[in-house]
Formats: structure tokens, sequence, C-alpha cells
């Protein structure tokens, strides 16, 4: 697969997600949860921006800046450090269409994610480098999205580790 092929098919996947994004986005009814759906769908969007720039520098046989790509998300040891006043702005509510939308945006996250890791693996130099970039910024909002999924499951899992030790004696 060429570079052009392989930002062609990036661009399918990011279209697809911020999509999602986007619609979740109408569906949430309590402001946060409106406003982490908006700032993923904007993550997105740029995404989307820069593989069309990146498919015409391509075409024009032209350098890509990797250094316009770039998330608002935050790394995972950021969101550690923040667990705690993020726990306590998630409502304790939280519909069944929200998590519908926040299973499916968990996986497609993690399908592309794959897609840019393979790509990666298979591809040189500064397309290389680009792929390998889009894998670490796609982690992060596969980070943000398990922590509000985990959350809206209320099963003792929080960001991937059990909140409640399952061993301590009853009351």
């Amino acid at each position: 697969m060429n570079s052009i092929d392989i930002f062609t098919t990036a661009l399918e996947y990011e279209v697809k997600i911020r999509d999602v994004y986007k619609d979740a986005a109408t569906i949430v009814d309590d402001d946060r949860g409106k406003a982490i759906f908006q700032a993923l769908a904007v993550d997105e969007q740029g995404h989307i921006d820069f593989l069309n720039y990146g498919l015409d520098q391509l075409r024009k046989d032209e350098t890509i800046d990797i250094e316009k790509l770039s998330t608002s998300i935050p790394d995972k040891k950021s969101v550690e450090k923040n667990l705690d006043r993020i726990k306590s702005q998630i409502p304790q509510q939280m519909l069944g269409d929200i998590k519908t939308v926040l299973r499916s945006a968990l996986v497609m996250e993690k399908e592309t994610s794959e897609y840019y890791r393979q790509s990666a693996a298979k591809a040189r130099g500064e397309i290389k480098a680009i792929l390998e970039k889009f894998l670490e910024i796609e982690t992060r909002h596969e980070d943000v999205v398990q922590i509000e999924l985990d959350h809206a499951m209320q099963n003792g899992i929080w960001f991937n580790f059990m909140e409640v030790d399952l061993e301590q004696e009853p009351y």
C-alpha cells in the first residue's frame, strides 16, 4: 500500500469516528458529556484536515509538516493525575444510549489505532513518523472513552483498575 492509499484509508476511519462523536454530542444531555464528545469530534476533524493536507502534499511530492498534526486530548499520565476531579464531574446516572455510543466509539478507536499500528509497521520515513503520531493520539482517545465507559458501566472498574477491593471484609 502506498502513502496515498494509507492516508485515504485513514481518512475513512477518521470521518467515521468524527461523525460518531458529532452525533453523540447531540444525544448527551449533560454539559460535561456534550463537551467531551464535541472535543473529540473537533480533534478528529483536525485529523481529517491533516490527512487532506497530507494527501495534497503527497500528490505534489512535497514534504508533510508533522508539526501540523496535534491534539487537545491529554495523555494517559495527565488523565491519571486528575482522576478524582474527573470522577466528581461525571454524572451518577448515564443513559443507556450513552453507554452504547461509548462502546461503539471505543471499538472504532481501537480499530483506528490498530490500522495506524499496522500501517506504521510497514511504512518508512516521514510517513512512518506521522502514522506513529496518529497512533499516539488515537490511544489518548481510547483512554478518554474508556474512562467514560468504565464510569457509565458502574462495574467497579475505573481506567482499567478495580476501584473496590473484592477481598475486603463486609461491614
